[in-house]
């Protein structure tokens, strides 16, 4: 179980100068870069993470440990330069939320689920609002692109629902705390909006949620528990939103008792 070692404090005067040399510092090492398939300047992506920090009230290394979390990977900055212009405690943070790039796809992103398993709370907090980020950026680009959006990727789009499966499993433990709830549980439902498809059958009254990654499960009116799911769909069910699908769970829950989510 993780230690709520995060200490609440919201910036003062002088965070507010170091987060204002932060902010500085990471526009001009992301100058020119844009967010993947688009046109957007990167650093908004740096910024979006660290006001998702700052919204679980991070302390104010964390907060500009997300305005740098991809400095060392994705620009020519050092270790040593983040340390003359902050502290060890920055550099110890972005460095444990850097990849290798001399390794495969594969290779990483089992390492890096591996590591976040025994991190601590803070560098999960800051793995968490990268990610939270990065899929609202997603969510919003598959809705507008559909399928085409998953060539930007170097992974198809399989891969990145066992990574963000994954990592929706070894940042668990965050649902617990009151400051970081909120955002796992943003995370959980941006993962359902962008890979899970939800469908029900309304004369057999089951609703399906189907996952990219092949986890699949139903959950029938009157039952209270989520079971595997490997069969057939009736021709004649629906595709449904998630929130409908969640609306509907609910009102059977409210009828039959203690429900228990296929997630």
């Amino acid at each position: 179980m993780l230690m709520d070692n995060n200490n609440n404090k919201k910036p003062n005067v002088s965070d507010g100068e170091l987060l204002n040399r932060a902010i500085k510092f990471a526009v001009d090492k992301h100058a020119g870069q844009v967010r993947k398939g688009t046109n957007i300047p990167y650093i908004t992506h740096p910024l979006e993470t660290m006001t998702i920090l700052n919204a679980m009230r991070a302390d104010t290394n964390l907060l500009i440990a997300g305005l740098l979390h991809d400095t060392l990977e994705d620009t020519d900055t050092s270790p040593n330069e983040i340390l003359k212009n902050f502290n060890k405690d920055v550099v110890e943070l972005v460095a444990e939320h850097t990849e290798d790039k001399t390794k495969s796809w594969d290779q990483r992103k089992k390492y890096e689920i591996k590591e976040l398993e025994q991190a601590s709370k803070r560098v999960k907090m800051l793995v968490m609002a990268d990610k939270v980020s990065n899929l609202r950026n997603m969510f919003l680009d598959y809705c507008e692109l559909g399928d085409e959006f998953w060539s930007r990727f170097n992974a198809p789009k399989t891969k990145q629902a066992w990574y963000y499966s994954k990592l929706i499993d070894a940042l668990v433990d965050l649902q617990v705390f009151d400051d970081t709830a909120k955002t796992y549980w943003e995370m959980v439902d941006l993962y359902k909006d962008i890979f899970v498809t939800f469908i029900y059958d309304q004369e057999e009254k089951i609703i399906y949620q189907l996952d990219t990654c092949g986890e699949n499960y139903y959950l029938q009116k009157g039952d209270t528990q989520w079971h595997p799911f490997d069969g057939k769909i009736a021709p004649h069910s629906l595709v449904i939103p998630r929130s409908e699908a969640e609306r509907l769970e609910d009102n059977w829950y409210l009828k039959y008792g203690k429900r228990e989510r296929g997630e």
